[in-house]
């Protein structure tokens, strides 16, 4: 939980030096607007006013583990301004690293960091170590966090976000005005005019399921990528990226690598857990299972399941996975009618269309677990981290394609594409596609019919349009070195799909309930081991995340140790089957979506599903949670601003 928001209006002054004016935020209440579109991540304050920049903080005050004199504190949490230059920094979270960052602050000023007006220690280390390096400083930065730091003398506002976006950050820029905030829903109020909708970015969205950052479904909002930062000055604003992530293996034998994962994760587990508060989200996989045998070997642990029903349901093993561990388990149904009545609830709270069937199940999950516990721990992270996709398993099924010459591989594809539908087809066709082709991360829902999706009018428009193939591209183009297609796929979706869905349904879904969110598996250590183990470690045998489960095999339950990824799975191609596809279908053409999309398309999906010809249940229900997303935001997005300028954020703002 937590957040911030803020305006910000660089408007130079007549002064011959050019200094930014001194006008300061308005009291037309659109700070506070934007506030309470989000009290659910906390109580709302102001906490910074000056030349104008206006700055809020959603101040959680029951955080898990505080002491009753951190929480008080909390309320008067200001950030910090350096006495000396006027600087301002403010975290929303704290860095994982903070204790580093104090040390070394201190060793370079001798023991002393800048004297502050308020502020806690890590922000005015923060302000030392921007005095010594200035934006080299970030790169220091490791944790989940967003930072806000102003620099009046350099006219310069910095919103930086952590190096693997678990917070969140939207903003919009123009005009000489900025508006930023944890959520797209508190964003909205700052903007002059209805926002557009980027059919490009919903594009992309169609096959990935998710928008990638920096896109978001409307023109004129950015997400800030993560491991990035903005740069916001009068003459504008650029988006820098401050850290990437890599693989760099080394040889080491199997028992090094499975003793430092042992011990690295049992660190970040233990700098996780709070005893009596903290639960564990439990499935029937691996990283669930890890962590539930860590905090049952701790104390008494509750955990928490949802069951769909259905041939894949979870429940079972995580029940008998609860058995083994001696854990205090709990589990709850899941109906259809429960799943789909609460899903636009759930889309709200996802602030973008959010089209992973497992979303509103975690959403749902999380929801029941808030009324035991304050924090809930989950496995997010260790799929990427060390190849937990069974996708990832794709390189060596196929790899005696890739001792053909290039021109065999290209005749191949087209042979293989011009040949009727037959079992086997898409194995040999992405046999002889190129990576950068073939894989744009872990979903890939609509593909050569992306554009069917459309009305006629929208389709034509977005003829030469990028596409989430164009972009995969752009982004491995930006990919370090890599020694396998492994550890390129890893890039990819520590780059996309770890970003764009994995963190958003998790981090929201735990803000929507009043609930705190702990990954032991994505500290930056537990990352940085990662990046250092070869591929054939993290895959071998047929087998995902091996490696890993050589590390816990002597904890977990044997029913679970081998088991192949399952992924959270929903019955939904049953569902649907039921009579929900039509139900969906009359949602689409009743939401504002409908304007954009072909509803009749979207119903001849529903009928081949229906029919059993074809599996249509996940581009079905990517349509059906973006004309929920349009309910909520596109009717909420009309109301956006209150000034006919284009200048992007509202001038109302006077600032």
């Amino acid at each position: 939980m937590s957040g911030l928001w803020g305006v910000a209006r660089f408007v130079r002054s007549h002064a011959e030096d050019g200094t930014v004016g001194e006008e300061g935020p308005s009291r037309d209440g659109v700070l506070e607007a934007m506030a309470g579109r989000a009290l659910h991540r906390g109580s709302p304050e102001i906490a910074y006013r000056r030349e104008g920049i206006g700055i809020g903080v959603w101040i959680d005050r029951g955080s898990p583990g505080a002491s009753e004199g951190e929480v008080k504190a909390l309320g008067v949490r200001r950030g910090a301004i350096d006495l000396r230059t006027g600087r301002y920094a403010l975290f929303d979270g704290r860095p994982a690293n903070a204790r580093g960052i104090l040390r070394y602050a201190r060793l370079l000023f001798g023991g002393r960091l800048p004297e502050t007006s308020t502020g806690d220690e890590v922000e005015r280390a923060i302000l030392a170590l921007y005095d010594r390096f200035g934006e080299g400083a970030f790169s220091y930065l490791h944790g989940a966090f967003v930072l806000v730091l102003h620099d009046p003398e350099a006219e310069t506002l910095y919103l930086v976000r952590d190096p693997f976006g678990v917070r969140p950050l939207f903003y919009s820029a123009g005009g000489g005005s900025l508006a930023f905030a944890s959520e797209l829903k508190a964003l909205l109020p700052a903007l002059s005019q209805a926002p557009e909708v980027n059919f490009e970015a919903l594009l992309m969205y169609l096959t990935l399921q998710y928008v990638p950052g920096p896109f978001t479904p409307f023109r004129e909002v950015f997400r800030l990528r993560p491991g990035h930062f903005l740069r916001v000055r009068p003459a504008g604003t650029e988006e820098v990226r401050y850290f990437t992530p890599t693989v760099d293996p080394v040889e080491r034998t199997e028992e090094f690598w499975t003793h430092a994962i042992r011990a690295t994760v049992e660190r970040t587990f233990d700098a996780e857990w709070i005893p009596g508060e903290t639960g564990v989200l439990l499935s029937s996989g691996v990283d669930s299972s890890i962590l539930a045998a860590l905090a049952r070997r701790r104390g008494d642990v509750p955990t928490f399941s949802v069951c769909f029903g259905g041939p894949n349901d979870e429940c079972p093993l995580a029940e008998a996975t609860a058995r083994f561990l001696g854990t205090k388990h709990r589990s709850w149904p899941v109906t259809p009618e429960e799943y789909f009545g609460r899903a636009a609830e759930a889309a709200f709270a996802f602030d973008e269309p959010l089209g992973d069937p497992s979303a509103v199940g975690l959403y749902l999950l999380v929801g029941r677990a808030s009324e035991y516990v304050r924090k809930v721990l989950s496995g997010e992270g260790s799929d990427e981290f060390f190849g937990g996709y069974r996708i990832y398993l794709e390189p060596a099924a196929i790899s005696w394609a890739a001792h053909l010459p290039g021109p065999v591989r290209r005749a191949l594809r087209t042979l293989f594409r011009s040949l009727p539908g037959f079992y086997g087809k898409n194995y040999l066709l992405r046999s002889v596609t190129p990576l950068e082709e073939r894989y744009v991360g872990n979903a890939k829902v609509f593909t050569e019919d992306r554009f069917a999706a459309f009305r006629p009018e929208v389709r034509d428009a977005l003829r030469g349009a990028r596409d989430a193939f164009s972009w995969a591209k752009e982004v491995y183009a930006s990919l370090p070195p890599a020694v396998d297609d492994v550890a390129r796929m890893q890039l990819v979706d520590l780059n996309l799909w770890l970003p764009g869905d994995i963190l958003v349904k998790g981090e929201r879904s735990t803000a929507a309930h009043g609930v705190h969110l702990g990954m032991p598996f994505m500290h930056f250590d537990v990352y940085r081991l990662a990046s250092r183990i070869p591929s054939s470690f993290k895959v071998r045998g047929g087998q995902s995340k091996y490696v890993v489960r050589q590390a816990f095999r002597d904890i977990l339950p044997p029913h679970v140790v081998d088991r192949p990824k399952l992924g959270f799975p929903v019955p939904l191609r049953d569902w649907l089957r039921q009579g929900y596809a039509d139900r969906i279908v009359a949602r689409i053409a009743e939401s504002p979506a409908a304007a954009f999309l072909d509803v009749d398309y979207a119903a001849s999906l529903a009928r081949e599903h229906a029919e059993g010809r074809r599996d249509n249940a996940r581009k079905l229900y990517v349509l059906y949670a973006l004309a929920l997303w349009s309910e909520v935001f596109l009717a909420s997005a009309a109301r956006a601003g209150a000034s006919p300028d284009k200048g992007g954020v509202s001038r109302d703002l006077a600032l």
